[in-house]
Parts: structure tokens; C-alpha cells; sequence
């Protein structure tokens, strides 16, 4: 894999920490990542259709999707959100997750 240069340091610090090769960490992190996103949100089969609800937001279930590369999740308005301290807590807990690995 072509990593960037700091990137690459990183997995090698991680595969020799855990005693496995760079391409080895790399892949079991892929799948363990896989793993965790599989866990969020149901399987859908290859070939079943999709219904339409799949595409609708609701309170219970708001719709998730991908728009050029930012999660949005659509929901009902949220009253009393203090955006900045959301974001700031959002990324306090990706940098203790990225830690834990």
C-alpha cells in the first residue's frame, strides 16, 4: 500500500507493538472497522429491493448517508444544541477511539 509517510509510521509503530506485519495490522484493522460498521446498520441483502422507507427520515430512524465525504444524518430540528461543544465532543471521543486502537 502507498501510505503517506506518517501515516505508514503509525502502522508500523501499531504492527510491532502487537507483533504482526504492517500488511497483517492493516487488515485486521480494516476488518475490525468492517466489523463495527456492520454492527450499526442492518444488512441488506445483495439482491433485495430497497424500500422506499430506506429513504425516508424519521424520528425513530433518521435517514444516514454519505455527501461528499460528510456523514449527514437527517433528523427532526434539535432545540437547545450547542453545536460547538457537540462538534469538540465528537471529537474528543474519535481521538480516544483512535487511542484505543
Amino acid at each position: 500500500m502507498n501510505l503517506p509517510p506518517q501515516l505508514q509510521k503509525e502502522v508500523e509503530k501499531w504492527a510491532n507493538l502487537q507483533g504482526v506485519s504492517s500488511e497483517q495490522f492493516i487488515l485486521q484493522t480494516v476488518a475490525d472497522k468492517i466489523d463495527i460498521l456492520n454492527q450499526q446498520m442492518p444488512e441488506v441483502p445483495k439482491d433485495a429491493e430497497i424500500s422506499p422507507a430506506l429513504n425516508t427520515s424519521t424520528p425513530e430512524f433518521p435517514k444516514v448517508y454519505r455527501k461528499e465525504g460528510i456523514l449527514v444524518i437527517e433528523t427532526e430540528p434539535i432545540e437547545n444544541l450547542d453545536i460547538n461543544a457537540f462538534i469538540n465532543e465528537a471529537r474528543e471521543e474519535r481521538i480516544r477511539e483512535q487511542m484505543a486502537w
